[in-house]
């Protein structure tokens, strides 16, 4: 058995966060007889500065691919021109995120990155026999994979998508997905229809924009009690995933 793991977005707290991989994501793969190949696609922006996630003049350091036992990094300074498209489609509506649509860009930037992850990915010759892994470097895994039970309905072929089961917000989670690999395809490039999202949803949200592109393509969700939580920049849990820290 095979698993692609795909790390997409700004690696904002690897030092934090990498251990929780290693630890709850590789070893437990390992333990139930899984061969991995691990691949990242980065943004790196000049500056991270986000009142809304108390982030405030960061210099973010390029990443160390070594913390993930990466066999391909690819890290891309963040252009707001590559997102000016997606960007300019979205505030037209209103910005539901009500920080003057900066969380909107951030949004845009992590999608850009997970398309760019999904051509590193194709490197690796997925085949329907795989399972991929796309995960957020910035999460601190609080529960460890059990395979058998988290992976068993995507090697069953009963779910085409297995997402967090908290904070769905009306939709669906986007923290992080286990997937055939049709479907990382599918999950990975669907910023090819944020436009259209933005007009039939009459705007833009992470959660509720996965939900139209799983009921676009017909996908079959499953979902997963796993827990990870965002660690900033700063190396402070975001508030409103302290909860799940106090219960771990």
């Amino acid at each position: 058995m095979r698993c692609l793991i795909g790390f997409f977005g700004l690696p904002r707290s690897l030092h934090h966060t990498a251990g929780s991989v290693r630890a709850r994501i590789y070893e437990p793969l390992r333990r139930a007889g899984f061969t991995t190949a691990r691949v990242a696609h980065f943004n790196l922006p000049e500056i991270i500065n986000n009142p809304r996630s108390g982030e405030f003049d960061i210099l973010p350091a390029p990443p160390d691919g070594r913390l993930l036992d990466l066999d391909l990094c690819w890290t891309e300074p963040q252009m707001h021109a590559s997102i000016a498209a997606q960007y300019d489609a979205a505030r037209v509506y209103p910005d539901g995120f009500g920080d003057d649509y900066l969380s909107l860009a951030n949004m845009c930037h992590q999608l850009r990155s997970l398309e760019r992850l999904w051509s590193l990915l194709q490197l690796l010759g997925p085949t329907e026999a795989d399972v991929v892994m796309l995960l957020r470097p910035d999460l601190l895994y609080l529960d460890s994979l059990q395979p058998a039970r988290d992976l068993e309905p995507l090697l069953a072929g009963r779910a085409d998508l297995i997402v967090p089961a908290w904070q769905s917000w009306g939709g669906l989670n986007d923290r992080f997905a286990f997937c055939s690999s049709r479907t990382a395809r599918i999950y990975a490039t669907r910023i090819q229809l944020f436009i259209d999202a933005c007009q039939e949803l009459g705007g833009m949200h992470a959660e509720t924009f996965l939900k139209f592109v799983a009921a676009c393509h017909g996908l079959r969700v499953g979902q997963t009690a796993r827990r990870a939580v965002r660690v900033r920049a700063n190396g402070q849990i975001a508030g409103n995933d302290h909860a799940m820290v106090a219960t771990a």
